[in-house]
């Protein structure tokens, strides 16, 4: 089975980020947005719904920094690998974490992240027209910023 895109059925985005506000906002953008939203607050169980669900899920919104032994480069690596049709989009607030620490096929976007360039990449992705609207910049913690 694919996780190509059914006529009638909204893309599933499954977004990891163990800072509750921060995936809260995620989620509820997304969802606004016109997709399927799946939780994790970390990899690990980003790793169990995708051996489950794979098949369903076009993109992984994930944070780099995740609590336990895997984080966010290696999942993408691991997705990368066993689900290469999943695409895969990174986000940190952590300076240190650099896209140049990319060894496999994702995309990185630094914190604070706008709402319209998440939006647009994640459509793209999952094959969807762009949309407009929305917040214009989620910050760190989850609080929005005016757009600059």
């Amino acid at each position: 089975m694919s996780n190509a895109q059914q006529p009638g059925r909204k893309p599933v985005i499954l977004v990891v980020e163990d800072q509750p506000d921060e995936r809260f906002l995620a989620a509820t953008l997304l969802e606004d947005t016109g997709f399927t939203v799946i939780e994790a607050e970390t990899a690990d169980r980003a790793l169990t719904i995708l051996n489950d669900r794979a098949d369903e899920v076009s993109v992984v919104f994930s944070d780099v920094r995740t609590p336990g032994p895997i984080g966010g480069f290696e999942l993408a690596r691991i997705i990368g690998v066993t689900w290469p049709k999943v695409r895969v989009l990174l986000t940190s607030g952590d300076a240190g974490d650099q896209p140049s620490d990319l060894r496999v096929s994702a995309t990185f976007i630094p914190k604070p992240w706008r709402a319209e360039d998440i939006l647009a990449w994640v459509q793209e992705a999952a094959g969807q027209p762009p949309h407009s609207g929305g917040p214009a910049v989620i910050g760190p913690g989850g609080s929005l910023l005016p757009q600059t």
